[in-house]
């Protein structure tokens, strides 16, 4: 989309057209199907438990269980290609985040 149309500058040569300034393409997510829907739930499920590692004595046992739990379950359902681009994006998202970035902004 064109924001701005590129300024004519004169110069001493002659006149010199500048760039139209334009945003780039907009590129809308794909709708994540079941499979997609039930690796985003476990990534929800695995940060709500570090909620529960707030809980003191036992929750921080109870939080590195579930996450374990929620990690495998998202292990078995991503493809090794997905697993590794999930991998990616984990390192600086939380994991719902990550797994929404890998599943629906898949890069072309």
């Amino acid at each position: 989309m064109k924001i701005v149309k590129g300024p004519k500058i004169p110069t001493p040569f002659g006149e010199v057209q500048l760039p139209d300034l334009e945003t780039p393409p907009i590129r809308l997510p794909s709708v994540p199907d079941e499979r997609a829907r039930k690796a985003i739930g476990h990534g929800l499920g695995e940060d709500a438990a570090q909620i529960i590692g707030l809980i003191p004595w036992i929750g921080d046992i109870a939080e590195d269980i579930l996450e374990d739990l929620h990690h495998a379950e998202i292990k078995k359902i991503l493809t090794s290609e997905e697993y590794d681009r999930f991998a990616n994006y984990n390192k600086s998202f939380p994991t719902a985040i990550a797994l929404i970035r890998a599943l629906c902004f898949k890069e072309i």
